[in-house]
Formats: C-alpha cells, structure tokens, sequence
C-alpha cells in the first residue's frame, strides 16, 4: 500500500517564514504582531489552505506548499 502525501502551507514573507502571531488590546485598538524566522524548521504548518490565506492576507506575504507524510508532518 503506498503512503499517501498531504499538502501543508507555510506563510513566507521574503526569505522568512510565519512562526506566530499574537494580539492585544490597548487603549480600545486591537493590535497584532507577528513572528517570522528564517529557519524553515521551525515555522508553523498551517494543514488548512484557508487559515493560511487569512494569515497572509493580513501581513502581507504569501503562501509556500509543501507535501509531505502524515509522519513527515508531525515530525
């Protein structure tokens, strides 16, 4: 039986790649940052197209696929 691949998405600005995001509120305004590195390794897979999307669509990046392994993935 061969091992079926999935697709799984990492967000990518320039050469650095989504690893959080966190928001707060302060004095009435909701404000976010975001975390980038340049390590693949450690960026956060997103395993849904859309969530990705709403992500770059707020910071400004786009979207990098990769497949890989149920295993592969949580690895």
């Amino acid at each position: 039986m061969p091992i079926k691949e999935y697709p799984y998405y990492f967000i990518k600005l320039g050469k650095l790649y989504y690893v959080n995001e966190s928001c707060r509120n302060v004095k009435r305004k909701e404000i976010s940052s975001y975390e980038f590195t340049n390590n693949e390794l450690v960026a956060f897979p997103f395993d849904t197209k859309s969530i990705a999307k709403q992500t770059t669509d707020k910071c400004g990046s786009y979207i990098v696929v990769r497949n890989a392994t149920f295993d592969d993935y949580i690895n």
